[in-house]
């Protein structure tokens, strides 16, 4: 690609996020919809449980994580068959040694929640990676390649399909073995759907020793920010299912599943739109790396901070009218991760440009510190406030990790302080405006 302006990438770019904009908008009401059945089929703790387990996978799969998706976007060799091939051999392994992570891990972590139902769950939940792992690498090539489109149709028909069994599952047996069995479900389909719905090369076992060195030496460094990231994003989950109850943990992963419908249509946006663009003009045409941010940050911030508005306002009404009586206590919760949301969104829109220069560690260190603030925040909440003062201290640290981002990004050249003063300003605000609400 000779030029960003080209309209090929411009055209890609478009149809790719509206794929994956249109893709989550749909999983997401098919999340919802199932959600709304499968509470009044099954008890909350159900819910808590569930939320440990896959708590258990993420962390296990962000361990393992030698960056094999990023590879193949990023790199020149991301379309050569022998780097592919050796690819899908390593992933098809890691696949084999989460597993086995997870059955070790099953009894100990059932003994520190005392539930010991977990000990039977997650090695059977865990089969799900070893069905990933077989997942095809055409997956990552279509990403590199902008090509969305199939993907999204993957991803919502094998969602669709899989929710379907779980509610006729939980109808039939009204036990948490339900959400189980349809997670299993789910990931047979999408990695059967990979390899027969999608064009690319048919995968086969490899080992090509540079395919092999690379994956090692970038790898080292997308695994610990991968660690990392995990506790950024469940952490929270881990600390108030320690301390708090199963019941409290289901409340909490509600709430926190609604703040953070956009924000994830973000993330999706950005892994699998956004960051192929900027690896593609970081390669082509770097001085427009710049504008081209801009514009993306742009269309990610809006949605996200409007929809936390309305949040902050109405949060405890709208649980209140999705959920019965046993779960209106994430009505107060959502309202303060909300609060939390208005400036996370901004610093999270940064997301991708880093790993997109090969600036790796420098992505690594911001993904530390935000875990540190993290932790902080909900320990000193935790002190003063119990599971209140935990939401919180969560909401807090969003806050507090702006200026340290925008701190890196100025010094690489990426801050765009007008657009984000802007949103910091209106923030502020709403939660002065919000704030007699909030405190109630």
């Amino acid at each position: 690609m000779s030029s960003v302006n080209t309209p090929s990438l411009r055209r890609r770019v478009l149809q790719a996020g509206s794929w994956t904009l249109a893709g989550y908008g749909v999983n997401q009401a098919l999340r919802l919809g199932g959600n709304l059945i499968l509470t009044r089929l099954l008890f909350p703790e159900a819910f808590g449980l569930m939320a440990i387990v896959q708590i258990m996978i993420y962390g296990v799969s962000m361990l393992t994580d030698v960056g094999i998706g990023p590879s193949i976007v990023q790199k020149e060799r991301g379309n050569d068959p022998d780097f592919l091939n050796t690819a899908w051999t390593i992933q098809i392994v890691r696949g084999l040694l989460m597993w086995g992570g997870l059955f070790a891990l099953a009894s100990p972590i059932a003994r520190f929640y005392d539930e010991p139902l977990l000990a039977d769950m997650l090695p059977v939940v865990g089969l799900t990676a070893i069905i990933s792992g077989f997942n095809s690498t055409r997956l990552f090539t279509a990403q590199r390649n902008l090509e969305a489109a199939r993907v999204t149709q993957i991803e919502i028909g094998t969602y669709a399909l899989g929710l379907l069994c779980t509610i006729y599952l939980a109808w039939l047996q009204e036990s948490v073995w339900a959400l189980v069995w349809g997670a299993l479900i789910t990931a047979g389909l999408k990695m059967a759907a990979s390899h027969v719905t999608l064009h690319g090369i048919k995968n086969k076992f490899a080992w090509d020793r540079d395919t092999v060195n690379h994956l090692v030496r970038f790898g080292s460094w997308i695994l610990l920010s991968s660690s990392l990231t995990f506790l950024a994003v469940e952490g929270s989950r881990l600390l108030l299912g320690a301390l708090l109850d199963m019941r409290q943990l289901a409340l909490f992963t509600l709430a926190s599943t609604m703040n953070l419908l956009f924000w994830r249509a973000m993330q999706m946006i950005t892994v699998t739109v956004f960051f192929p663009a900027y690896a593609e003009v970081y390669r082509t045409n770097p001085e427009k790396l710049t504008a081209t941010l801009h514009k993306a940050r742009l269309s990610l911030i809006l949605p996200n901070w409007g929809m936390a508005v309305l949040f902050i306002f109405f949060g405890n009404q709208l649980m209140g009218a999705l959920y019965d009586e046993r779960y209106h206590g994430s009505g107060y919760m959502l309202e303060l991760l909300a609060a939390g949301s208005l400036v996370g969104c901004l610093w999270a829109s940064y997301t991708g440009v880093l790993l997109a220069m090969g600036k790796v560690i420098t992505q690594t260190l911001l993904t530390a510190i935000y875990i540190m603030l993290q932790a902080a925040g909900m320990f000193i909440g935790y002190h003063y406030g119990e599971g209140k003062g935990m939401v919180i201290g969560l909401a807090a640290a969003n806050w507090l990790m702006y200026p340290v981002n925008a701190f890196v990004m100025n010094h690489n050249g990426l801050w765009q302080g007008r657009l984000d003063l802007i949103f910091l300003a209106i923030s502020v605000l709403m939660v002065v405006l919000a704030w007699p609400h909030l405190n109630s």
